[in-house]
């Protein structure tokens, strides 16, 4: 089995309780639909925030957070951290590589350092002149009744740079293509159509996650946001999108979260799967290439909700949840079709397996879960399912 992924790899600088209800946090929020101000659960480009308050970026990080440092610098972004979560739970014979373009910075270097710490192929371009891709996170546990929320500057760097010439034979003849939070690689998002539909020629079944579009947000708050691009959009190759309610509400203009997802379906991909942080996941099915779901709702584990309501030391940041969350949806899609190369896929289970391994995020700071020894996390992971089980019995 090879599954290969590609898309947003960057440092996450994770700065913890900082309220987004603060004066701080406010004399930068937006007031005007993608003006490059921060908004709750949203991400601006650095130099866009910079553009808005009328000062260098760094200055506005160092008024949010007070100029203290941050608490955490983690592997962060949608494809890597959904790669390694696969990386960590499968089968160590397994093939499974990472495409990325990075600068020729130290950071860079750092990155590709943590990177090889991970039991994965690493295919990587070098931009000269370029800096490491980056996000600022702003991270208010108590947000939301203490489910938490986040807020984003990023910074693109060698993400520009990304070319989908990048992207080899080996890559598209993958029994998986992972394609993460390609709006953050301009480059790759602009040719996901043509690049998706390659893989699927090769086989390959291709899992698209999606992240905040600022681009296209910027661009034009009122139309819909691209999934490729408006001329030559990637949904018909798409095998099963994975995107929370926001990204969902902005994709397909619709409000309710099965109206996003049937419109979604209708523009061609194969399943549609949005989470929707504390409260249910939901999931439909078109495609005869998975069991049928004509529109289900998933809770989240009540195992980890009254875990972490009973001690609140337990808790770590909601970074990552929804990347493991489809590290954990991919993880089980690829069992089943090694176990079953011609049966459909059971999108419930894998389902499930990712609200498990998303949750499992909440008790660390930032994505990326640091195995103790191989299996480590993986065991974890069951003993939450086992649980979740009898919950959903």
């Amino acid at each position: 089995m090879t599954i290969s992924g590609t898309g947003c790899c960057l440092y996450d600088y994770l700065y913890r309780d900082v309220s987004l209800e603060s004066p701080n946090f406010r004399k930068f929020l937006s007031s005007l639909p993608g003006d490059g101000g921060l908004t709750p659960g949203g991400l601006v480009f650095a130099e866009s925030l910079s553009r808005f308050a009328g000062l260098p970026a760094e200055e506005c990080i160092a008024a949010l957070t007070q100029g203290r440092k941050p608490d955490k610098v983690n592997l962060g972004g949608p494809a890597v951290v959904s790669m390694i979560h696969a990386a960590q739970v499968l089968p160590k014979e397994w093939n499974i590589q990472f495409y990325t373009c990075l600068g020729d910075d130290p950071e860079s270097e750092r990155l590709m350092e943590d990177l090889k710490r991970f039991p994965m192929a690493l295919y990587t371009d070098r931009a000269p002149g370029c800096s490491v891709p980056s996000t600022v996170v702003l991270s208010d546990p108590s947000w939301h009744d203490g489910a938490g929320e986040r807020s984003f500057v990023n910074t693109p760097g060698s993400a520009l740079a990304f070319s989908p010439d990048m992207l080899d034979e080996g890559f598209f003849r993958s029994d998986i293509c992972l394609w993460g939070g390609s709006a953050l690689v301009p480059p790759l998002h602009d040719n996901l159509a043509f690049l998706t539909k390659k893989a699927r020629e090769r086989g390959s079944l291709n899992v698209a996650g999606t992240v905040y579009d600022f681009r296209h947000q910027a661009a034009d708050p009122v139309h819909a946001w691209p999934l490729g691009t408006h001329e030559n959009p990637a949904y018909p190759w798409i095998d099963i999108l994975i995107t929370d309610r926001e990204e969902a509400r902005r994709l397909s203009l619709q409000e309710d979260v099965e109206d996003a997802a049937e419109f979604l379906l209708a523009q061609g991909c194969g399943a549609c799967i949005i989470t929707r942080g504390k409260d249910d996941v939901y999931v439909k099915t078109r495609s005869d290439l998975f069991r049928s779901v004509p529109g289900k709702f998933f809770p989240v584990s009540e195992l980890i909700v009254f875990d972490l309501a009973e001690n609140p030391e337990k808790r770590g940041d909601t970074t990552g949840c929804g990347d493991n969350f489809m590290g954990g949806v991919l993880a089980s899609v690829a069992r089943q079709m090694d176990a079953d190369p011609a049966g459909p896929v059971d999108l419930e289970e894998a389902v499930v397996e990712g609200i498990c391994a998303g949750g499992l995020a909440l008790y660390h700071v930032g994505g990326v879960y640091a195995e103790k020894y191989p299996g480590e996390k993986q065991k974890k992971i069951e003993e939450i399912k086992s649980s979740y089980t009898g919950q959903s019995a």
